[in-house]
């Protein structure tokens, strides 16, 4: 039977959606993780994103932090967020603004950029040396400074989604997601002098980075959602090369403490939804059985995150219709917490930790 990739909705979810991890730094001045944000997208076009807190030493959730803060709404479709250098960076693509704030959630700017005919639509995020990067959906990357608060812009591929620093680079990759074939790309530019140097082929419907602590870079490509499956790839940054390590459906993945965990999700011909959770080597790119069973987690995981100071795996949960949930397991997948996330699509998280 052939498979029908990833989450049900999967178009109108490419447009606006893809799961994303960002977190605080992780080093030795770092000892606790005393909080977790976490960004709910809502719907496409009903103006319902959320941001929610929760803390994990007393296991409250403290709802919709944003509107509190600020008297209005968070927006249409938020996508990303990221905590850097004492702020915290959130993308709200719908609404086609990136929201700078410290880490209580109070407003310090809003960031929009001029495009053809209306404003660039913010995707996702990574960051290096006082400088945070945000692809635009409609085929831009934006360099903003973190202490000027500007943005400048350079054009790369087609609705880029993923963005990774690594070796004086940016990679950028291009999905290409309003083509039905979808674009099979990555951008590489200088990181100093802010230009595209080459493109290089990968996977079709390239989406996410992730990087190791020991340097390993990964990139998951979605496929077509038919007869092209998902891929899990590697990116060797000297020689920007990729390698496939295998094929199979990785909707997800997080990068915890010493593993990497897996939410793979797709649909039979006839829309029956499998979920499974697994840990992954990066060793050596092997697979170590299943994380949790599927039954751990309900309804079916829709996001992954991990906490690489506790490696503590956080899974998101979404029927498109109700709050989503937020599950907790240890590294050896004991359920330690489930607490609601007070919105619908937990999309991405952050870490503050101290």
């Amino acid at each position: 039977m052939k498979k029908i990739i990833l989450f049900s909705f999967a178009l109108i979810a490419l447009i606006a959606t893809s799961c994303n991890q960002k977190v605080g730094p992780v080093g030795p001045d770092y000892t606790v993780t005393t909080g977790v944000y976490v960004l709910n997208s809502g719907s496409w076009g009903y103006n319902n994103s959320t941001l929610v807190f929760y803390n994990p030493t007393t296991g409250t959730v403290t709802g919709d932090i944003f509107q509190a803060r600020n008297g209005k709404k968070l927006g249409d479709t938020a996508n990303d967020l990221l905590v850097y250098g004492g702020k915290m960076y959130i993308a709200v693509n719908g609404s086609a603004v990136v929201f700078v704030t410290d880490l209580q959630g109070s407003i310090i700017k809003e960031l929009t950029v001029s495009g053809s005919g209306s404003n660039l639509s913010p995707r996702q995020f990574t960051a290096d040396k006082d400088k945070v990067y945000v692809t635009y959906q409609e085929g831009y990357l934006g360099e903003i400074d973190t202490t000027a608060l500007s943005v400048r812009t350079v054009q790369v591929g087609p609705f880029p989604e993923g963005v990774l620093v690594d070796n004086g680079k940016i990679y950028t990759a291009n999905s290409d997601g309003y083509n039905p074939s979808y674009g099979n790309t990555v951008s590489v530019l200088d990181q100093a002098s802010f230009t595209v140097t080459k493109t290089i082929n990968v996977g079709k419907n390239p989406q996410k980075f992730h990087k190791t602590e020991d340097g390993k870079v990964y990139l998951i490509c979605w496929g077509n959602y038919y007869d092209v499956p998902a891929s899990l790839m590697t990116l060797d940054t000297n020689a920007d090369l990729v390698t496939k390590v295998k094929e199979f459906e990785p909707t997800n993945m997080a990068v915890g403490k010493k593993y990497a965990y897996v939410l793979s999700s797709w649909y039979d011909e006839y829309w029956n939804q499998t979920v499974k959770y697994f840990r992954f080597n990066t060793t050596n790119d092997t697979y170590e059985g299943e994380f949790v069973p599927s039954t751990a987690v309900t309804p079916n995981g829709y996001s992954i995150f991990a906490d690489e100071l506790t490696g503590n795996v956080y899974i998101g949960t979404s029927d498109y219709v109700s709050n989503g949930d937020m599950y907790i397991f240890s590294p050896e997948g004991k359920q330690l917490a489930k607490f609601d996330t007070g919105g619908l699509n937990p999309i991405a998280v952050a870490f503050i930790r101290e």
